[in-house]
């Protein structure tokens, strides 16, 4: 029996090796390909796509391309026409392979990379709009997923939370208004990011039935106040009388 146990043990440690190996192989040439795809002067070669292909079939490569994608806003939002059609290009591409895997974190940065990057719209010489990537990336069948959007939404309240989680003995030693006031903070965070959310939703094409039962699912998550859920609804049917009148 223990000499099963040590073989178990050498293949489960050479299979963890191999996996960090394609990890780390996978990050470095994902950190390259992003690179490329902002220089405008760089040529993809067919070689280096068909790989780009196979890597996002797996959720390292995936993930791996959204965050090199994410450190290059620090660098540049505005890009030229050139950049602008490769991201579309292979954002539809990590896309699509996130809604057949049902990869929800990658998407979520995607998503909000398409609200990031834009291409400057010029008539007689002055800048006159901004193109963004979404209306290109509508289509995508990840957007119509309510999974993804309350999988997005728990990402982003508990892991951008702007007020820390109390430890319960912490919680016990407040008195009942310092509580009061960091439960109303809490909300407050919760219900900006559910108007971000539901911005964006709406910005990729959503219905208001669907934006409607998210709204209140999250809100009831969150313990919204019936002010807030009534001004989220508000801003809802402002955006659809723009949309209409665009």
């Amino acid at each position: 029996m223990k000499e099963w146990s040590d073989q178990s043990d050498c293949s489960e440690g050479d299979y963890d090796e191999e996996t960090e190996l394609f990890e780390q192989e996978t990050n470095e040439f994902m950190k390259d390909f992003v690179a490329r795809i902002f220089l405008e002067e760089s040529a993809i070669s067919q070689e280096d796509k068909l790989k780009f292909g196979i890597l996002n079939q797996h959720r390292a490569g995936r993930l791996s391309f959204s965050k090199h994608v994410d450190n290059q806003r620090v660098y540049c939002k505005s890009v030229p026409e050139t950049i602008f059609f490769r991201l579309i290009q292979y954002f539809a591409i990590v896309l699509f392979e996130c809604n057949q895997a049902d990869d929800f974190e990658p998407a979520k940065i995607l998503m909000n990379m398409c609200f990031t990057f834009f291409l400057q719209i010029n008539k007689d010489g002055e800048e006159v709009g901004k193109q963004f990537i979404v209306p290109y990336l509508r289509d995508q069948p990840i957007w119509k997923s309510l999974r993804f959007w309350n999988a997005a939404f728990f990402d982003a309240v508990h892991g951008e939370r702007e007020v820390p989680v109390i430890p319960s003995d912490t919680w016990q030693s407040w008195s009942v208004q310092e509580q009061s006031e960091y439960e109303e903070c809490d909300k407050n965070s919760v219900f900006g990011k559910l108007g971000t959310f539901l911005n964006n939703m709406k910005a990729f094409g959503l219905g208001n039935d669907i934006c409607k039962e998210f709204l209140h699912k999250m809100s009831t998550i969150g313990d919204l106040s019936e002010e807030q859920i009534k001004l989220l609804e508000d801003s809802m049917a402002a955006a659809d009388v723009d949309e209409r009148t665009r």
